[in-house]
């Protein structure tokens, strides 16, 4: 009878774990690799969506201020554009809304309601909110919205940045 020696055993086992190890090691890498994919696409959607939902008061209402800065600051700020952390938008009944980062959110303030609307989820930490009016002669005005933001990966307490921008044309302020 032939059998395996024990020196022979304990060599396949070794090697089986060592393989098993490191594909283990390898499988576990992919998947932290792939939610923090998951959790970094899913950040900029989100991003894109608050965006999206502030575009279009922004669009169709009219700029008042942006930071402590009125239009004739965004004039004299010239190519550069006037920056700040809050905007002032006015819709068409004389209601103004502002935006800006409360409790690492961005908020939503309407002055017709008095109510705070945030638009993040609590899963997205705001680090920061930017508006650039720019405002120059015969030119629309034009806002530049840029957002800073984080969001942490669950399990693996990794935090993923991410930064979003969009320049809207104002219809509604300066000149069209």
């Amino acid at each position: 009878m032939k059998a395996f020696t024990l020196i022979e055993v304990i060599m396949a086992v070794t090697l089986l774990a060592i393989i098993l190890l490191g594909g283990t090691g390898l499988f576990y890498q992919n998947l932290k690799l792939t939610g923090l994919s998951d959790v970094d696409s899913s950040l900029t959607n989100s991003l894109q969506s608050v965006l999206r939902s502030m575009e279009k008061d922004i669009r169709f209402g009219e700029v008042t201020g942006v930071g402590v800065g009125t239009r004739s600051d965004c004039l004299l700020a010239g190519d550069v554009g006037y920056v700040g952390n809050n905007l002032y938008v006015s819709d068409l009944g004389g209601h103004e809304t502002v935006y800006t980062v409360m409790n690492n959110k961005i908020a939503s303030t309407s002055s017709e309601t008095n109510r705070i609307t945030y638009l993040n989820t609590d899963q997205i930490t705001i680090e920061s909110l930017q508006f650039t009016w720019y405002c120059l002669a015969g030119i629309s005005d034009k806002i530049k919205v840029a957002i800073d933001a984080s969001s942490s990966a669950l399990g693996t307490g990794t935090k993923v940045e991410q930064s979003v921008s969009l320049e809207i044309n104002l219809l509604n302020s300066g000149l069209n």
